[in-house]
């Protein structure tokens, strides 16, 4: 998976959020406010590892099954496809 725009993740009054860097920040909706489980994987998706592998980290971070995990890390990324966030 890939982002359009590249981001920094920081943490803001206990929230995580994530803020378009260098050009991205014109072609951006601006900041996005993620929990942390949100946080985990849009930080693995910046770094541009592929869909399989931040399951497979997830998995290992987080107490649930690789289905539960592999559901998660789905749902997140149709919602950032929704938002137009990630690459074709």
């Amino acid at each position: 998976m890939k982002l359009k725009n590249k981001y920094v993740i920081r943490n803001v009054a206990d929230r995580a959020v994530a803020i378009p860097v260098e050009n991205s920040a014109e072609q951006s909706d601006g900041v996005i406010t993620l929990n942390s489980t949100g946080a985990f994987i849009f930080s693995l998706v910046n770094d541009g590892i592929c869909e399989e592998e931040i399951v497979a980290k997830f998995f290992e971070e987080y107490d649930v099954t690789r289905q539960e995990a592999k559901k998660s890390v789905s749902d997140f990324a149709e919602s950032l496809k929704k938002k137009g966030l990630l690459e074709e």
